[in-house]
């Protein structure tokens, strides 16, 4: 039972009692145990006033019985506390009768102890609470007409026994009237919520009865999953829709608790959505959640859990909700997300192109214009034709960079086109375009391609990543070493391919190896790029779902490796 005093929480302990009948008899049990301690523990006072010292053993044992009472009613032991309660305090109360002078009074505990073991064994059986009246008239008449006694009677003034004789009074009629008017008051309170509970109940069956239409008509129109859970008894009604969504038949039986529900959490939803019951419970009312619940085939489903909570006694009496698939919007949310992300990541690159952008291409524009107002002074044509070769190197150079810029523009912007092509042909291609550039640098280049090597991947976006490394490759040989090489080398690895550029260049510092990726990072104090190229190779492969990598030294020069996905091989090379 709930708000409980600290004086009964002491009786009774902190554990829940789900029945209130058995809540009420607890107490009571245990109400009668701390009497029997109050009345030990005042006879202490009076006999050692008294001088009377052969009954204190007996009031320290009453009162360690009592504690024993107490123990037992608190763990939830009831039998056990009844037992000692009722057969103690009737030996108890026996002893004093036997020994203790008749004026004193003592004999009007018997009626106490008769009607406390009436009243705590009816409820359960009647024989039992019968035996323990006639038990309790039976040691009263013994303790009356023997002259048993098992231990000698102490010697008692007058005055002693009348006080005995007043207290005894005063509590054997106490303890009678208060188990009386403890059991008065709680059958007062047993009708009074009962009544309520009626009252209650015949409101609650009449709303039932008129939403009985409304809720066959919300399960059979909507597309939630309905559910009802009983609170107290931990059980729950699901709809066919409850079972659909998360992938059972119909048909199917199986128990659903709140231990069941917890299990098919998703585990990184498990704490929230706990928090979110606990929270929910204590208050009542309105609750609300998303999360993950796994599917009867393994697959978890995005949905939002609604519904509401009533209480009772303020303590929660049933929960009735409803789930719905939001997978596709939550998939749309977590595709926003990535959205906002690559666009905040796009904005920043593009704030960073635009100043470098500017400046790249501002240099090779100022060198033309001084060029040409040399060329416009000169008389010389040995000048002027060197004056229009440097023209000519400078506009060279903003066709690259503008190549550049338009791959990169086109690789975040087009989609991609996934074909089927034999790679040997696209490199052998590549290679072709940069012959005059290679020849002219003095390097050689080859390749070591499987004729039969095919990929299902987009060839345009390739053929970049393949024109930027080998325009590295051959820019950036090593003029102090005899010969200059690239070599492409591709082969399979699993079902991706393995390609690689190797060249025996001026190599790459280890420390920039982190950076080369970036945009507009040049790796070289000898370079005359944009600082793009290496860049867009990694965000071309990033389209690709690809991947690369770089190892260099400037002894043995650089190779840079690519992963690319779905390789498609021919069924020569299968065999």
């Amino acid at each position: 039972m709930g708000n409980r005093t600290t004086f009964q929480t002491f009786l009774v302990g902190k554990d829940h009692i789900p029945s209130r009948n058995v809540y009420k008899y607890a107490l009571l049990r245990g109400q009668i145990a701390f009497l029997l301690a109050i009345i030990c523990f005042l006879y202490i006072p009076i006999d050692i006033l008294h001088e009377v010292y052969d009954f204190l053993p007996w009031y320290v044992m009453g009162l360690t019985v009592a504690a024993f009472i107490i123990f037992f009613n608190r763990i939830g032991n009831y039998v056990v506390s009844t037992l000692i309660l009722t057969i103690f305090s009737n030996l108890f109360v026996y002893f004093f009768a036997a020994v203790d002078n008749p004026a004193s009074g003592v004999f009007f505990f018997f009626i106490a102890t008769a009607t406390i073991g009436l009243v705590l064994f009816y409820p359960i059986n009647k024989i039992l609470a019968i035996g323990f009246v006639l038990l309790s008239m039976a040691l009263a008449l013994l303790a009356s007409f023997s002259d048993f006694s098992p231990i000698p009677p102490p010697v008692q003034t007058p005055e002693h026994i009348k006080i005995n004789f007043t207290v005894n009074l005063v509590m054997g009629f106490l303890a009678s009237l208060l188990v009386v008017l403890f059991i008065i008051r709680r059958n007062e309170d047993s009708e009074k919520s009962m009544l309520a509970h009626q009252d209650q109940l015949e409101k609650l069956a009449s709303e039932l009865e008129a939403s009985k239409e409304r809720f066959r008509l919300a399960l059979e129109g909507s597309k939630a999953g309905i559910y009802e859970w009983n609170i107290r008894t931990n059980s729950v009604f699901v709809s066919n829709r409850w079972k659909e969504l998360l992938g059972y038949s119909v048909e199917e039986e199986f128990d659903v608790n709140l231990e069941f529900f917890l299990s098919i959490v998703h585990p990184d939803d498990l704490q929230r959505s706990q928090v979110s019951i606990e929270e929910a419970m204590k208050v009542g009312g309105l609750y609300q959640n998303e999360l993950r619940m796994k599917r009867k085939d393994g697959t978890y489903l995005w949905v939002q859990d609604s519904g509401i909570i009533k209480m009772e006694d303020k303590q929660p009496l049933v929960a009735v909700g409803a789930i719905i698939d939001i997978e596709d919007r939550k998939k749309a949310e977590e595709s926003l997300l990535s959205k906002n992300e690559e666009l905040g990541k796009i904005n920043e690159e593009l704030d960073r192109f635009v100043y470098s952008a500017s400046h790249d291409m501002r240099a090779p524009l100022s060198t033309l214009l001084g060029l040409l107002q040399l060329a416009k002074r000169s008389r010389d044509p040995d000048e002027l034709e060197e004056y229009f070769d440097m023209m000519t190197n400078r506009i060279h150079t903003m066709e690259g960079f503008i190549e550049e810029v338009t791959d990169y523009s086109r690789n975040a912007r087009i989609d991609l086109e996934v074909s089927r092509f034999n790679l040997k042909k696209l490199v052998q291609n590549v290679v072709d375009s940069f012959e005059y550039l290679a020849q002219e640098a003095d390097v050689k280049v080859t390749m070591d391609i499987p004729d039969e090597l095919e990929l299902h991947t987009d060839e345009i976006r390739l053929k970049v990543i393949l024109n930027n490394l080998l325009a590295n490759g051959i820019k950036y040989g090593d003029p102090m070493k005899p010969s200059k090489w690239v070599k492409i080398v591709a082969d399979f690895k699993g079902n991706n391919c393995l390609l690689q550029v190797r060249d025996n260049g001026i190599g790459i510092r280890a420390e920039y190896f982190d950076k080369i990726f970036d945009m507009f990072f040049r790796a070289s104090e000898e370079s005359t790029g944009s600082g793009l190229g290496l860049y867009i190779v990694k965000e071309t492969l990033d389209r690709l779902n690809g991947q690369v990598t770089c190892k260099s030294s400037r002894e043995e020069g650089s190779v840079f490796e690519i992963l690319i996905p779905s390789v498609v091989v021919t069924e020569k090379e299968l065999g």
